[in-house]
């Protein structure tokens, strides 16, 4: 592994401390935690919870080359937002663009204390309320490839003990960490505490590290298996770095499976879960690898939890990892069957995700006469010329071989004679695809979670639900022809609050009508917490007043500064007969 990919591996020398007591980890409310796993889930749910900020974000991170979080704190900077941020001294070529633009926006931005060989912690905390503990940088180059965990902890003492290192960190001043009630420090006390986790372990114990090379953890996990508890590890070994450490493991009769691309999947997670499934199990995620630096000279961060959703997270992706069935590779998303019309302009955007390290490109067969798909992009774009249903297959492949498919019809009906084709105008209108486009959206908008589901189909676009002082826009421009007898507005809308009152209205949600410069035209209809319901509604308006122009539907949720509402809208359509 080069430098230029992660962190330069320095290995132990010699004896290190022996074991202290663990950590406290005493259960917690599962709504204290809540873990994102990379690179499946993606960065979306990063995004949100740095848009959510409404009085200050304080970030400590190895690596920061991403141009979307880059600008969301420049945007929060800009919005009055106190943002404060420490980067790695070390990596000023990485580091350097997105130092150079928060000066510039006036956020607090700081290379890290020399103190440290590195700062390789990788934390985000909001509103001093919740913080982010993520074992992978936010570094673009490689998002679709690495293995990496995050975990949301709103836990007050471990985000209380957090932003007070972090205050000290930027001030570069001398602290001791407090553990608050979960967390794991280096240089100070993770080497223990992972030792003591190691240690402890009664009938299993799994692995997953980037860097094995640490004598007194590796011997530790190397006594657990000769003491009959099941190991399992899963490791990066680039350049057969880690093999006589690893030998090591599976002579004591534990169990090892590797990775050694530098390009594909890559193991970048530093997690070990101890006895899942009994009562006693714990996890850990963070930025700690089994190096001397990374436990003894670094400035680190991860946490050890009894939490159920962490523990089955964490062991689920481990357990795909083990036996290597990794989603490496390319998943095109479908998005639905597609009706259109003989000379009505038609635009769907083909999504795809792949975590195989390389270039995509698009393709597709039987498409419809006088469309066309951009190779780059995935945009199927054009003016249907000729009626009759279409099996339209879009494959994209990626540069290094994999490729996936979707399939679904296209049904182009006949011109109108009376001077209006029938039509449904808006694109992507049930979010099928996985993401917003052609829709513009606030970031993070489009799920697929089981706990606000679609009305049908799997995603739809969720508005607001934070419980903090928020405000989410969608919307979408359509041209509406003339000379048709009928112009609909209709969509599905299910809102959940937590809000109890009957009588006022704290959160809404507005559907308006702009023009291209953005003056509303009408307000369609406005909803609140007010009109929460248990299921999905749905609401239909006459367009006809906009007939012959080009507007823009939009709709506005705004929350106040407690007691979540979220307004989920689904299935949207603009139809014209």
């Amino acid at each position: 592994m080069s430098s230029t990919r992660r962190l330069i591996r320095t290995l132990a020398a010699g004896a290190v401390a022996s074991a202290a007591a663990l950590v406290p980890t005493t259960a917690h409310a599962a709504s204290a935690y809540s873990l994102v796993v990379l690179p499946d889930q993606g960065e979306s749910a990063i995004y949100s919870f740095v848009n959510s900020a409404t009085t200050s974000i304080d970030m400590t991170i190895y690596e920061l080359r991403d141009t979307t979080l880059v600008n969301d704190l420049v945007s929060k900077q800009k919005a009055g937002v106190r943002v404060r941020v420490i980067l790695d001294s070390q990596q000023t070529s990485v580091n350097g663009a997105a130092y150079s633009a928060l000066s510039a926006a006036g956020a607090g931005v700081t290379y890290s204390s020399s103190a440290y060989v590195y700062t390789h912690q990788k934390t985000i905390t909001v509103d001093g309320a919740k913080s982010y503990i993520s074992t992978g940088n936010f570094d673009t180059t490689y998002y679709s490839t690495s293995r990496d965990y995050g975990v949301f902890d709103s836990t007050s003492a471990d985000v209380a003990a957090i932003e007070k290192v972090f205050n000290a960190d930027y001030a570069k001043t001398a602290i001791t960490p407090g553990d608050g009630a979960d967390l794991v420090w280096s240089p100070t006390d993770s080497q223990s505490h992972l030792l003591s986790l190691i240690s402890g372990a009664q009938h299993s114990l799994d692995v997953q590290q980037e860097e094995f090379g640490d004598t007194a953890l590796v011997n530790a996990i190397v006594a657990d298996a000769k003491r009959g508890v099941a190991v399992r590890v899963v490791a990066e070994n680039e350049s057969s770095s880690y093999t006589t450490q690893l030998n090591q493991v599976t002579a004591a009769g534990g169990k090892v499976t590797t990775y050694t691309s530098s390009t594909g999947y890559y193991i970048h997670a530093k997690a070990i879960v101890a006895d899942y499934g009994t009562s006693t199990a714990k996890v850990f995620a963070g930025s700690e690898n089994f190096s001397d630096n990374s436990l003894n000279h670094n400035r680190e961060l991860g946490l050890i939890t009894t939490d159920s959703g962490v523990l089955s997270g964490i062991e689920a992706a481990f357990t795909a990892d083990f036996n290597h069935h990794t989603t490496t590779g390319v998943t095109v998303a479908g998005p639905g069957d597609q009706t259109g019309t003989v000379g009505a302009a038609a635009s769907v955007q083909i999504s795809a995700t792949d975590t195989a390290g390389g270039t995509l490109s698009y393709t597709a067969s039987a498409l419809p006469a006088g469309l066309s798909i951009n190779a780059a992009t995935g945009l199927i774009k054009g003016t249907p010329t000729t009626a009759g249903t279409s099996t339209v297959t879009v494959t994209a492949t990626d540069s290094t071989g994999p490729s996936g498919s979707t399939t679904f019809s296209w049904t182009v009906n006949p011109a109108s004679s009376g001077g209006c084709a029938p039509a449904q105008l808006l694109g992507n209108p049930g979010f099928e695809t996985g993401s917003a486009a052609p829709w513009t959206a606030s970031t993070g908008l489009i799920g697929n979670s089981a706990a606000e589901p679609a009305h049908s189909g799997s995603w739809d676009a969720r508005l607001d639900g934070h419980g903090t002082t928020h405000t989410d826009t969608l919307s979408q421009t359509v041209t509406l022809p003339s000379g048709c007898s009928s112009y609909q507005l209709g969509f599905w809308l299910h809102i959940d609050t937590a809000e109890t009152s009957t009588g006022t209205a704290y959160d809404t949600l507005s559907a308006q009508v702009l023009n291209s410069s953005g003056t509303v035209l009408g307000t369609l209809a406005g909803y609140s917490n007010r009109d929460h319901n248990t299921g999905y509604t749905q609401h239909t308006f006459n367009l006809s007043a906009y007939a012959g122009k080009t507007v823009t539907v939009k709709f506005t949720g705004s929350e106040d500064y407690e007691l979540q509402t979220t307004f989920v809208l689904d299935d949207a359509a603009v139809t014209v007969s």
